[in-house]
């Protein structure tokens, strides 16, 4: 009796076995597989706002006279870009352009007048290359660079003299994205300015040539498709 009830036990389990393994087949368990890994690829649009400081080398030309002066102010503006993503590596492309009220001043040479300088906007066409880990981009950047700058003179009884130009350089930084959902991105970046030089007229028609530097540090959001 005993032996004729282990065998029907047997076949039981046998038979359950043989139910059981067609319905696992048919839904098989994924849960060993990795998740698809995040991707920067693509087109992106957004909005960034920082601080900035300026050093601008004053000469008066002829004479020699110098007017050197540091500043600082804000800015915010827009940006777009491309991603191209191939490994862990990440390359692209960037374009901005950003309102500014960066603001210097000294003394000049004249002590009855003050030298003044304002960067009125800046923007930049840039390069992009970095690596990806997962939703985390580290890059550096670097491409031309340019600004209107205004150099002036001014003295509370005679007025304000001065001109606005756009000058052009290189630029060179570097940030950190970090994809916070499939579609909007944040960001932080550092990028340093050199204008170049360029000749400015002021009062009684003196020219003075300056050049401008630039740092920069801003946080921006970004939304790619």
């Amino acid at each position: 009796m005993k032996k004729f009830s282990c065998i029907a036990f047997a076949g039981a389990l046998l038979s359950a076995g043989a139910v059981a393994t067609p319905s696992m087949a048919a839904d098989p368990v994924y849960w060993d597989q990795p998740s698809p890994t995040f991707t920067w690829s693509g087109f992106y649009a957004g909005v960034h706002a920082g601080a900035g400081s300026s050093q601008v080398r004053w000469t008066y030309v002829p004479g020699g006279g110098t007017a050197h002066h540091g500043g600082s102010g804000a800015f915010g503006g827009i940006q777009a870009g491309y991603n191209f993503q191939e490994g862990f590596w990440v390359f692209g492309a960037e374009g901005d352009i950003a309102y500014a009220g960066i603001n210097g001043s000294t003394a000049c040479p004249d002590a009855a007048w003050t030298c003044q300088s304002r960067i009125n906007w800046l923007g930049s066409a840039r390069l992009r290359a970095g690596v990806a880990f997962d939703r985390v981009l580290l890059y550096g950047t670097g491409g031309v660079g340019f600004g209107n700058v205004r150099i002036q003179t001014n003295n509370p009884a005679s007025g304000t003299f001065g001109q606005s130009r756009t000058q052009v350089g290189w630029t060179l930084g570097a940030g950190a994205e970090f994809a916070v959902t499939d579609a909007w991105s944040v960001k932080a970046e550092y990028v340093y300015y050199d204008l170049g030089r360029a000749t400015y007229t002021v009062d009684n028609a003196l020219n003075v040539s300056a050049r401008t530097h630039v740092h920069t540090g801003k946080i921006g959001l970004n939304f790619r498709w």
